[in-house]
């Protein structure tokens, strides 16, 4: 059982915004590449919004500390469903919009054709969402939390605090958007591992236009880092020569990608993003696919 939980948390690639992603070769629980580029924001309007995000991530590459590769051949993928469930509100704090949701998960993942994982992922709850709404820009600042409420074979079984600031610059009546987002994850110890992953700090960024009423493009990026190192107990330190990882390393990874979007009326919209990761260490480099189904309560236009 021991050695199927570090099989486990070794190779979870990692979920939309939420749940089963892999402690311990670099990636915490917040994914990112997933969210379309103007989801860091939120509407000017109180009300209700859905969005599913729909996620694909392949890798065949794990690297090692260096950037070299050391597990060629061996294919991994995750496939996962994250609806997210936000109530914009009409309250203001700190003379922003007060807005929360929650974003549950279910994550299928696979090595090489054989199951390894799936079943619900852990819980990502965000009570605290403030937004500072003007015609030429755009911050929000959010925190929440990761319930480790998953099935056993998807749960990070730890608890991961995160804090998210983002900001928008429009231009060309909002029809232009540039954005710069940053997150940081604060991790907690994982119950059946006895691991305390390092924590993450990821930043993305990008630009979408509007070339329509409803037809928008985009190109996108991110970078994340972890700030520490993974921390061990005593019976794991040589788990590296076990498995061939890099447990205990910092990990790193970059993304470029693009992003299009159409709204089929003012309430519906479905947006595809994809990226491919280059440059990482201690974990796996792949690409990542989403289509994501927004629905807006409130007409968009």
């Amino acid at each position: 059982m021991v050695r199927k939980q570090l099989i486990t948390a070794i190779i979870l690639a990692g979920t939309a915004f939420t749940a089963a992603a892999d402690g311990l070769n670099g990636s915490g629980h917040y994914t990112p590449g997933v969210g379309n580029i103007r989801d860091f924001t939120m509407p000017d309007q109180a009300g209700f919004i859905y969005e599913q995000y729909n996620l694909y991530y392949a890798s065949d590459d794990f690297k090692d500390r260096n950037g070299n590769s050391i597990g060629q051949g061996q294919e991994l993928t995750t496939g996962a469903v994250a609806p997210l469930l936000m109530w914009v509100t009409d309250k203001e704090i700190l003379g922003a919009r007060y807005s929360f949701y929650i974003n549950p998960s279910y994550v299928n993942t696979e090595m090489d054709n054989q199951g390894v994982g799936g079943g619900v992922g852990d819980l990502y709850v965000q009570p605290l969402w403030l937004g500072w709404l003007n015609e030429q820009y755009d911050v929000t600042l959010g925190a929440g939390v990761y319930i480790p409420i998953g099935d056993d074979d998807v749960t990070l079984d730890m608890w991961t605090a995160q804090v998210q600031a983002a900001g928008y610059y429009y231009f060309m009546d909002k029809a232009s958007a540039l954005m710069l987002a940053a997150t940081y994850e604060f991790h907690g110890e994982s119950d059946a591992t006895g691991v305390k992953p390092g924590d993450h700090l990821t930043l993305e960024y990008g630009y979408s236009q509007y070339l329509t009423q409803q037809l928008e493009i985009g190109i996108r990026g991110y970078s994340q880092w972890q700030t520490e190192s993974d921390s061990l107990p005593a019976d794991m330190k040589n788990v590296n020569h076990m498995f061939g990882t890099s447990l205990g390393e910092k990990s790193e990874v970059h993304a470029l990608g693009l992003q299009v979007g159409y709204w089929f009326n003012s309430n519906w919209n479905i947006t595809a993003n994809y990226s491919k990761e280059y440059s990482a260490s201690a974990r796996y480099e792949g690409e990542i696919f989403s289509l994501n189904l927004t629905y807006s309560g409130n007409p968009v236009y």
